[in-house]
């Protein structure tokens, strides 16, 4: 049953790999020998499990940071800081960073240990088995710098219940030595500490309750976390607040200037408010450190469109369906990029293979009507607005652009229902149509 359930605590995280190792340490100080018999069986199923593990995980997962003996050395102040909260639970962070407070507080508290290891001499079994299940889950992460972080990913702070296990059974592998149950006052000062560790929890109870309180914390207490002003801005940006959005994310960026998907972010941004020159500089930022990401081009083909740069966006946009030719939104904008340059033949191309791609893209039928209508091809012009209207009925552009293909077909009536619905759906250009050419309006 072990070896299964290995394998669905790796998929579900994979700081589990170190259960490994914990079970060797385990059964050498239990038996005072290396494993025999079925032990090696288990194992070695344990093994296979691990590289099936590692084989489904290295396409699956990218790579975002670092290994180095220097991230290691950086991060070597995660333990003492972890300890300090884990006996005295202040400070707790949803993404914390280190603290100079926390790191002698931990110092303190490791060398009181120390001391009363030496002292009262619990049985080195519980010192060893202790010392590896709080050290082997972390060590491996602490050599890894993320390029978002700059400290261990694996430090934070919900992270660490599990490995400082291992401390508490050497702490009450002292409490037993000491005899500490038969002191008459336990009972009292074990009550004493539990409730003020509830106190403190029922404090931060609202801590996960919403995205706002989450990043609040990880803000506040981690002001220098590039990572919680960046998602904190994002998490702004998807509910539309662009303008409440951009400084979070711009010290996102400030703060983590070598993560890639920072600069990507604030390309977006920037191309969302308008600001285009600052929204290439980004993208050129992040594609400087990842020449092939899409999303990159995406946004500085954008914003280089959007300034008049067609024949650069173009360029970008051809990139994306070079490195990925089903890209939905690369052929949309090259095809954009073709209408700005009245190249309407290849824009009508472009979206004619999106429309092939997901029939209920709704713009690509605009945008292509808008192009026959351009060239005089008033059938197809009406036939793809009415597709556009069919899967966009709030559109008043569609309306306004079908209204003005039924006028080249003859049907002023149909059209001037159009420019009316039109300029009900905020289509203001369909107003001195109305005025001009529909005798009823009022």
């Amino acid at each position: 049953m072990a070896a299964p359930v290995f394998f669905m605590a790796l998929l579900s995280k994979e700081s589990a790999v170190a259960l490994l190792p914990i079970a060797l340490v385990m059964i050498y100080a239990e038996k005072k020998r290396m494993p025999s018999g079925i032990e090696w069986g288990w194992i070695g199923a344990n093994a296979v499990l691990l590289a099936g593990y590692m084989a489904m995980r290295s396409p699956a997962i990218a790579d975002a940071g670092n290994l180095s003996a220097l991230a290691f050395f950086r991060n070597v102040r995660s333990l003492p800081e972890e300890y300090f909260k884990m006996i005295v639970p202040l400070g707790f962070s949803v993404m914390p960073g280190y603290s100079t407070l926390w790191s002698l507080g931990g110092l303190l508290l490791l060398g009181i240990q120390g001391f009363l290891v030496n002292k009262f001499k619990p049985e080195p079994k519980v010192i060893f088995i202790g010392a590896a299940i709080w050290l082997l889950p972390l060590l491996p992460s602490m050599a890894y710098e993320p390029s978002f972080a700059g400290v261990a990913y694996d430090y934070l702070d919900h992270r660490a219940w599990f490995p400082f296990i291992g401390l508490w059974i050497i702490i009450l592998g002292i409490a037993d030595k000491a005899n500490l149950a038969s002191n008459r006052n336990a009972v009292a000062a074990f009550a004493i500490v539990l409730a003020l560790w509830a106190g403190i929890s029922a404090w931060r109870v609202g801590t996960y309750n919403d995205w706002e309180s989450y990043y609040t914390n990880a803000i506040t207490t981690n002001p220098g976390s590039g990572l919680a002003n960046l998602n904190y801005g994002s998490l702004l940006r998807d509910k539309g607040s662009w303008e409440e959005a951009l400084p979070f994310i711009e010290k996102g960026v400030a703060l983590s200037p070598d993560y890639t998907d920072a600069r990507v972010r604030l390309s977006e941004a920037y191309f969302k408010l308008g600001k285009y020159p600052e929204s290439v500089e980004q993208a050129n930022a992040a594609l400087a450190k990842e020449p092939n990401n899409i999303t990159a081009l995406q946004f500085r083909g954008s914003a280089l469109g959007a300034s008049g740069h067609v024949a650069e966006a173009a360029e970008d946009f051809k990139k994306i369906l070079e490195a990925d030719p089903t890209n939905i939104h690369g052929m949309f904008n090259l095809g954009v990029a073709y209408k700005e340059a009245n190249q309407l033949d290849k824009a009508i191309e472009m979206y004619s293979r999106v429309i092939l791609a997901q029939p209920d893209f709704p713009n690509a039928y605009y945008e292509r009507g808008f192009c026959y209508g351009k060239m005089g091809l008033f059938p197809q012009a009406n036939a793809d607005m009415e597709l556009s209207i069919k899967y966009q009925p709030a559109h008043g552009a569609s309306y306004f652009f079908r209204g003005r293909t039924l006028e080249a077909l003859g049907n002023i009536e149909a059209a001037c229902a159009d420019w009316k619905r039109a300029l009900e759906l905020g289509t203001k250009d369909a107003e001195p149509f109305i005025f001009e050419k529909c005798q009823n309006y009022k």
